[in-house]
This record gives structure tokens, C-alpha cells and sequence, in this order.
């Protein structure tokens, strides 16, 4: 368990079923008789173990190994798939992606609009989406579809789950289950406690998927086979050559993804993954950081000292 507890910022949402859109997800959607197959050949996990009721974190690496995107996969039907991303990489990660393509027989487009997300967080939140008949997965990524809406659930220390469907019978949906708003902050504090890997705009090209314990998390296979970059994920792996892995620190304030951390001599020993504000310790950050860094020593980035505390993976 992290020693940094999930604290909802509303405390009456603590035993309630709450929503918020999440208008910062973009979608990329994959079909045609070889998407699959396309996507085992550039993603880091094992796309033949995709199921309707059993989705998957996977990243897209550069030749060189580092992490272009980290998607949340979904299989919407037979030869129909779905990527999650942040909004802000998915043109230029749709663009790459259509560049190899060449003559495989599917489509890749945006369908961040035809699909966009609604999350549901709360303690109330599975059995809330039971009366509407959902059959609620129990596991992390476990996938679950229903009249035309399709359910995630995310991993993380309170219930999360992730809708998707056309925008009117989204609307529709959270109408008639009567959820409570959600604060975005609530949503971003599970994602970091969760220890979720995430790649930013600020951060594209910059992680090897094990510094942010994508490997850990269940997103790379070391089994299935070439992808772009694999090769070098694949020795970092077999000669246990990582150097860095995510770990989590309390602030006075949230930190920009991207930012620098020195240790007390000024070296760079790490860089912020994603923060989020805690409504009780000011701020908890999820950190690519150095192992070489030692226990809970007080780190310097942007002027504030932060005490680090391993996450449960690493």
C-alpha cells in the first residue's frame, strides 16, 4: 500500500457514485481484418491477448526504446480496436502510426468525438453501473460492454471506471444514474496513487517504458514477439540494466510534468511523470527517479523539497 492515502476533496463523495467527462482522453480507433495484428507489431504488449472483456496498458516506443505514448487498449468487436491516449499526443502519434500501415488492411482514425469518455469514481460507483446492467469487471482493464456503452475499469484505490459511448447516449446515461460531479483533481489523485504510467506531451520521448514501471503495470510483453524500439526494451530487461523507476513524493504544490529533479549536490537524479493536489499533504507526485538515489533524501525541483517514498511496484 502507498503510505499516501486517497482523500476525496468533497468528503461526501467518499460513499457516492460520482462523473466527470474526460475531455483530456483523445481515442484512436483500429479496424479492418489485420488490426491486430498491425497493432502486435508496433505496441509493446501481447495484442492477441486482448478480449471484449479484457483491455490492456501498451506503449509505443521510438526505435531507440523510449515511449512515444502509453495507451489504454480496448477491443470493441471483431477486428475493431480502440487506443486511449492524452488529447495533446494523439496527432502526431495517429500520424506516425498511419506510416505504417503501408498495405495492412485496416483503418486508423480519430474517434476521440464518435466516443468520448465519461469517468465514474466512487464507492457506490460498480453498483451504480450494475442497475444499468452492466456486468462490472472486478479486474484492472477488465472491459465490459452494454445497449451501446463500453466500460473500463481502471486500477487505483478506490473504484474507477471509464465510459464511452456516442456523446447523446452518454449524456443520457449519467442523467438517469444520477451521479454526483466529480472533481477532475479527485480523478487525477487515483491516477497517481495508482501508479499509472503516463506519457505527456512534455514528456514524449524521454521514458523507457521500465523507468515508469510500464513493465510492472503489466503493459510489456517479453515474449511476443519485434515492435519498434524492443530490442533495447527487451536488454534493459535480460541484463538489468534499469536505472530509474517510478516512485511517489509528497510537495507543497503540484510539479509540471517534465520537471527536473536535483539531489542536494544539484545533480539530476529524475523528472516529474504526473502530479496531482491531495487535499491533506498538499501535493503527491509520481517520479521517474534514479535507484541510485537513496531512501527518503529531500529532492529540489522548482524551489520545493520533496521526501520520496517508494510506490508499491518499484
Amino acid at each position: 500500500m502507498s503510505k499516501f492515502p486517497f482523500v476525496f476533496s468533497n468528503p461526501a463523495h467518499s460513499l457516492a457514485a460520482c462523473a466527470l467527462p474526460l475531455d483530456d482522453l483523445g481515442l484512436i480507433r483500429a479496424t479492418g481484418p489485420e488490426a491486430r495484428a498491425f497493432l502486435q507489431g508496433q505496441l509493446s504488449n501481447d495484442s492477441k491477448l486482448l478480449s471484449l472483456s479484457q483491455g490492456q496498458l501498451s506503449g509505443y516506443c521510438s526505435p531507440k526504446g523510449r515511449l512515444l505514448a502509453v495507451f489504454t487498449v480496448l477491443q470493441l468487436g471483431e477486428d475493431d480496436f480502440a487506443l486511449a491516449l492524452p488529447a495533446g499526443l494523439l496527432a502526431p502519434t495517429l500520424k506516425r502510426l498511419k506510416m505504417f500501415v503501408l498495405r495492412s488492411k485496416l483503418t486508423l482514425s480519430d474517434a476521440s468525438s464518435e466516443l468520448p469518455a465519461l469517468g465514474v469514481m466512487g464507492e457506490a460507483a460498480a453498483a451504480a453501473l450494475a442497475t444499468f446492467g452492466f456486468a462490472v469487471p472486478d479486474s484492472d482493464y477488465g472491459s465490459a460492454q452494454h445497449a451501446g456503452t463500453l466500460l473500463l475499469r481502471r486500477p487505483g484505490p478506490v473504484p474507477r471506471f471509464e465510459l464511452r459511448a456516442a456523446p447523446g447516449q452518454l449524456a443520457a446515461l449519467r442523467q438517469s444514474l444520477n451521479l454526483l460531479p466529480a472533481n477532475p483533481d479527485d480523478w487525477a489523485l487515483a491516477e497517481v496513487l495508482a501508479g499509472t504510467p503516463q506519457v505527456l506531451p512534455e514528456t514524449t520521448d524521454h521514458f523507457v517504458p521500465q523507468t515508469i514501471n510500464l513493465d510492472l503495470a503489466g503493459g510489456v510483453s517479453f515474449t511476443k514477439g519485434c515492435y519498434p524500439g524492443q530490442e533495447i526494451v527487451a536488454r534493459v530487461h535480460y541484463l538489468g540494466r534499469v536505472k530509474q523507476r517510478l516512485r511517489l513524493a509528497q510537495a507543497q504544490a503540484t510539479l509540471p510534468p517534465g520537471t527536473q529533479l536535483l539531489d542536494a549536490e544539484g545533480h539530476s537524479v529524475g523528472m516529474v511523470m504526473a502530479a496531482a493536489p491531495h487535499p491533506q499533504l498538499g501535493a503527491v507526485l509520481a517520479l521517474s527517479l534514479n535507484l541510485s538515489h537513496a531512501g527518503e533524501a529531500p529532492l529540489r525541483a522548482d524551489g520545493h523539497d520533496t521526501a520520496i517514498v517508494p510506490l508499491p511496484l518499484s
